[in-house]
């Protein structure tokens, strides 16, 4: 019989010797040791040989009667236990039949229209910013990043200088996958003005002083994400943006991926550039776009349209 405290443990070992992200890790910890803590208190069950599918669905009830979590919040914890069974199974702890949550399905979640920024909004927020300092410019640059590429702010925050090159920029994204971002003309532009100035900002300092992540902060060492939050909330209230966006970096990716999509870009390339692992994902951005911009894509990109029909 195997303990389920120590299979968590043995699990949490393996991600680690598989690079994954110390905050994934973390995430993964916490919502197995909560579900293992329900099963000790509700039904003393202390080896996993025990679970069965019915312990895993008191637990979904017992998680939506609490009134704290949303549908999806409660599919993140069936997510990771799902990881976890699957990775009992490749180990062969447990039998591929004896998985208690092969059969368990996520709960319907709520459809939500996704709200961002409109063109004139990003337009002032990237305007707001000056372009006399060393900070100004990484800024600005970082808010154009955000915009034009739909990058997590996780994902930037980790860009190393090896990362960048002439064209494009290697991301290392969730789930340690990595994907490449381009680097646009106006991107360009500014990376050439910011590193110039990195250059002269730190010229003094020794080499192993300086970390190696693309952004710096003023003692060169790599931004933090709770930083960037900052530098768009402080631009996005200088610029007057509407009350019902929040101004978070998630919002830039939310515009991002609208934009491209009223671009007429297809949704498995912007999935590519989104690093979604699954285009159904993607397709929850279409929910932002008004009817009008729906039926105006659906317009230029008729199949009729270069059809000579007599």
């Amino acid at each position: 019989m195997s303990k389920i405290i120590e299979l968590i443990d043995d699990f949490r070992l393996n991600q680690e010797i598989q690079d994954r992200k110390p905050e994934y890790v973390t995430l993964c910890l916490y919502r197995l040791n909560r579900w293992n803590e329900f099963m000790l208190d509700f039904y003393s069950i202390t080896e996993v040989e025990d679970v069965k599918p019915m312990h895993l669905k008191k637990y979904i009830q017992h998680c939506q009667h609490l009134g704290k979590e949303k549908q999806i919040t409660i599919n993140g914890s069936l997510s990771t236990l799902r990881v976890f069974f699957n990775y009992l199974v490749n180990e062969e702890f447990i039998d591929e039949f004896d998985n208690p949550i092969r059969r368990i399905k996520n709960l319907k979640e709520e459809k939500r229209v996704i709200r961002t920024f409109n063109d004139d909004e990003v337009q002032r927020i990237i305007g707001d910013v000056a372009e006399e300092t060393y900070s100004n410019v990484r800024d600005k640059l970082i808010l154009i990043m955000l915009f034009d590429t739909g990058i997590r702010v996780s994902e930037l925050c980790t860009i190393k200088v090896e990362d960048v090159s002439t064209r494009h920029i290697l991301i290392h994204g969730k789930g340690s996958k990595q994907r490449l971002i381009y680097i646009s003309k106006i991107m360009r532009r500014y990376m050439r003005k910011y590193e110039v100035l990195k250059t002269e900002r730190f010229k003094h300092k020794h080499p192993d002083e300086i970390e190696d992540f693309y952004f710096l902060d003023q003692c060169a060492e790599k931004l933090s994400r709770s930083r960037i939050n900052k530098i768009l909330k402080q631009h996005c209230a200088n610029a007057g943006v509407r009350k019902e966006v929040r101004c978070s970096p998630h919002d830039c990716r939310h515009y991002f991926a609208q934009k491209q999509l009223k671009n007429g870009i297809d949704v498995y390339s912007l999935s590519r550039l989104l690093g979604h692992y699954d285009t159904q994902i993607t397709s929850n951005y279409l929910r932002g776009l008004e009817q009008d911009t729906i039926l105006e894509m659906g317009r230029i990109k008729s199949p009729l349209n270069k059809m000579k029909i007599k």
